[in-house]
């Protein structure tokens, strides 16, 4: 499960115009306190940028979705900004998978077209080869021809011509020289036809040769044949691998600038519901500077009961020291107890947020769920109890006068209200239970300190 650091709506626009808060002119009853005094910028942004998203993922920083949402959500106004950025992310980490595959794909693509080719231009060398093979043959073929009928001659010319035979040589010859003619007639003959015989033979021999080479290169190519045709289908595969990844690739390109859309309108959307916190703010000083002036407090003998309520309040028990009743004021003890159990989720102060691109200024401190409990962090008499849109159920508890000083402290997005304007609490007690109502983007509570009206940071004043 993602650990949140809920926000919520006591953050006010950082204006030129929003007063610096004065510090007290001494702490709160006899608490050494040090004032915190943040005065806003008067030239930080007013507003988000105005710029339209342009679209191209290659524009944005990678960062890991979950971060995103919880670094989107710090001082958010509305979830719908973490969740805009969650997409965000999201997307842009599966476009640059697509773009990815996109290149494998090409790449393959391309790889597998080359092999196809060189495939083909084997099968063309072999089948040139089978050619080249086959003019052997042929020539070798008439070359064969050539001494078959070289060979016929001889032979036509010995025994039909002359009347050549070997018998008829040495028993035809009238004299010694006429047998010397017809020995070298006849050894003239017979040369010629050993010399047709060889070659003849050398021919035979060469077309068997030719006939294997040739029957050779027809499996060579036909294997060659085979290949280029299972590199076609390869290369098919791969374009059509390729066809589906930049389609994909595009798919993921438009998701980027709708998330782009989405991201842009959550971002008005939570600068939209700022201004309105703005208002409610201002509406929370106002209220509180035209509270009327506290009664006295009655006269302190040593051993009067208010001496006995302080008493009870100070150590914090929350037992039941009220007055449910309206009217009156209850003075406050002098120091604070912790108004939630839980961790300090959020602090106060201006800060630029990462993703809105304007300065914000937390109006107070955030505190997790804890035990769920919320205490008044001194006694008071509660001058607010109501439901408004930035701080959802929210709780005022004034703590009257110190030192010249207004002080009261505020408890916002509760989930429901437990106490009620009048009703007097003591420090420590429980006035209600943590909630995530109002502008939250989770269970927390909103705690402020207002001195006259106006917040300051409550860290000095609490036990942290």
């Amino acid at each position: 499960m993602r650990a949140v650091v809920a926000a919520g709506a006591g953050l006010v626009l950082v204006t030129a115009g929003m007063p610096a808060h004065a510090e007290p002119a001494s702490p709160i009853g006899s608490t050494a306190v040090v004032m915190s005094n943040t005065t806003p910028s008067p030239d930080s942004p007013t507003s988000p940028p105005a710029e339209p998203p342009s679209g191209d993922p290659d524009d944005y920083e990678r960062t890991d979705p979950g971060d995103a949402y919880d670094q989107a959500l710090a001082d958010a106004q509305t979830v719908a900004v973490a969740e805009a950025q969650e997409l965000l992310q999201s997307v842009l980490h599966e476009v640059d998978e697509a773009s990815a595959s996109l290149d494998r794909a090409r790449a393959a693509a391309d790889s597998a077209r080359s092999a196809e080719q060189d495939a083909r231009r084997e099968v063309k060398v072999a089948e040139e080869a089978i050619q080249r093979t086959e003019r052997e043959m042929n020539e070798i073929e008439a070359s064969t021809e050539d001494a078959k009928a070289a060979l016929g001659s001889v032979a036509r010319e010995a025994y039909q011509n002359n009347g050549l035979a070997t018998v008829s040589v040495v028993l035809g010859a009238e004299s010694p020289q006429e047998l010397t003619d017809r020995y070298n007639d006849m050894r003239t003959i017979l040369n010629a036809g050993d010399d047709a015989l060889g070659r003849l033979a050398s021919q035979q021999a060469d077309l068997r040769n030719a006939s294997a080479t040739l029957e050779a290169q027809r499996q060579d190519k036909e294997r060659l044949a085979e290949q280029a045709e299972e590199r076609r289908a390869e290369a098919e595969q791969a374009e059509t691998a390729a066809e589906e990844a930049r389609a994909e690739h595009a798919d993921k390109q438009e998701q980027v600038e709708k998330a782009l859309e989405l991201a842009e309108d959550a971002k008005l959307e939570d600068y939209e519901r700022y201004m309105e916190q703005m208002d409610e703010a201002t509406a929370v000083t106002e209220l509180l500077q035209n509270l009327p002036d506290p009664e006295p407090d009655p006269p302190r003998d040593g051993g009067g009961s208010a001496d006995r309520d302080r008493d009870r309040s100070d150590d914090g028990s929350g037992d039941g020291d009220t007055d449910d009743g309206g009217g009156g004021s209850a003075e406050g003890t002098g120091s604070f107890a912790l108004p939630g159990n839980g961790s300090v989720t959020s602090e106060y102060g201006p800060r630029m947020h990462p993703i809105l691109g304007y300065v914000k200024i937390h109006t107070g401190i955030d505190f997790s769920a804890g035990d769920g409990n919320i205490y008044a962090a001194d006694s008071g008499t509660v001058v607010e109890a109501t439901f408004n849109t930035a701080y959802g159920n929210m709780v005022i508890v004034d703590h009257g006068v110190s030192n010249g000083q207004r002080i009261s402290t505020l408890y916002a997005h509760q989930s429901g209200l437990s106490v009620s304007v009048g009703q007097q609490v003591a420090k420590g007690q429980v006035i209600g239970q943590i909630g995530s109502t109002g502008y939250s983007t989770g269970p927390h509570l909103h705690f402020e300190v207002r001195i006259n009206g106006e917040h300051t940071n409550p860290r000095p004043y609490l036990p942290l």
